[in-house]
């Protein structure tokens, strides 16, 4: 198998590590994430989408930081949910 990003962010994840857009961009120079989560969610992967808020360079009148919510993907190890999530990849395809 050729080496992609695509396979890169797979194996991130298969090692149970988290991935965000920063981090994706950095490490792999991947500026869609966003599409190659729905690339391998399509082709059966279980990924999970976790929201959460970090905070920003700005600053609120009050003095404190503003904050923002980044996306987390996560490979989700239960494999029921899994097949499951494979399963419904499948009849969609064929559906559309």
């Amino acid at each position: 198998m050729a080496k992609t990003q695509t396979s890169d962010i797979l194996q991130h994840l298969k090692e149970g590590r988290r991935l965000t857009q920063k981090e994706a961009i950095n490490q792999y120079g991947a500026y869609r994430l966003s599409g190659i989560i729905y690339s391998l969610r399509k082709q059966g992967h279980d990924i999970i989408s976790i929201p959460t808020e970090v905070p920003t360079r700005y600053k609120k009148a009050d003095g404190g930081l503003k904050t923002t919510t980044v996306v987390n993907y996560k490979l989700n190890k239960d494999k029921k949910t899994s097949f499951d999530s494979r399963l419904k990849n499948l009849i969609d395809s064929l559906i559309n």
